[in-house]
């Protein structure tokens, strides 16, 4: 019987708009932003400010001498991109907040363990949990009873281990939880731990065939 229901975030919870990003991180001069930023997962110092090896300010630092590099502009000894700059640029990934699903996490809290599983950074999660988060003045912590970002496991799905992490953190069974995630690979990581998947198209409304789902649980 299913007791937790674990959610990703990006294209799960919130639509994503990659493009955006792109976009934006273009604009900051990193040319091959697509390479290091793929619809699934990140490379490079994306990567690595996601799995927790590299802080904010080294973040800042690392894009700023990848901008001046990729410009073949060397007229800064230590270039480094703003906070601010950063939190613009990742949250280009947010195409918007659809109440109707945060109101759905609400309903679900009634009846399960709701949790949060992310692959993220502290730029985006920086705006994710203010009052700016919902439109109405809720953060994102408001809809889940815990949230889990990659960057504070010093993990990164589809690792094995960030489930395991994250189920030892909870003291829950695997058997008893489900994991709803866009990414395939990250669902089939779940699945080798024992934790029931359920692969969501990207951005699709998730709440009917989720319930479907828990209906033929019970």
């Amino acid at each position: 019987m299913i007791k937790n229901i674990i959610f990703d975030l990006g294209g799960v919870v919130i639509p994503l708009n990659p493009e955006q990003a792109w976009t934006r991180f273009e604009s900051l001069g990193i040319k091959n932003t697509r390479e290091q930023m793929g619809v699934y997962g990140q490379t490079g110092i994306f990567r690595q400010l996601e799995d927790g090896s590299l802080s904010e300010e080294e973040f800042q630092r690392a894009l700023g001498e990848q901008a001046q590099e990729q410009s073949n502009y060397f007229g800064e000894s230590e270039p480094c991109f703003s906070y601010e700059q950063c939190v613009w640029a990742w949250c280009g990934y947010v195409d918007s907040v659809i109440l109707d699903r945060l109101q759905n996490l609400l309903k679900l809290k009634e009846n399960y363990r709701v949790l949060l599983l992310s692959n993220t950074n502290p730029f985006l999660t920086s705006w994710a949990e203010s009052d700016a988060f919902s439109g109405d003045g809720h953060p994102i912590g408001y809809y889940f009873h815990q949230v889990y970002y990659s960057y504070r496991m010093k993990d990164y799905k589809p690792s094995l281990s960030i489930f395991r992490k994250l189920l030892e953190s909870e003291g829950i069974k695997a058997e008893e939880s489900l994991f709803l995630d866009d990414g395939p690979k990250n669902v089939e990581a779940a699945e080798q731990v024992g934790i029931r998947g359920l692969v969501v198209p990207k951005n699709e409304d998730w709440m009917p065939r989720l319930m479907a789902l828990l209906e033929e649980e019970e």
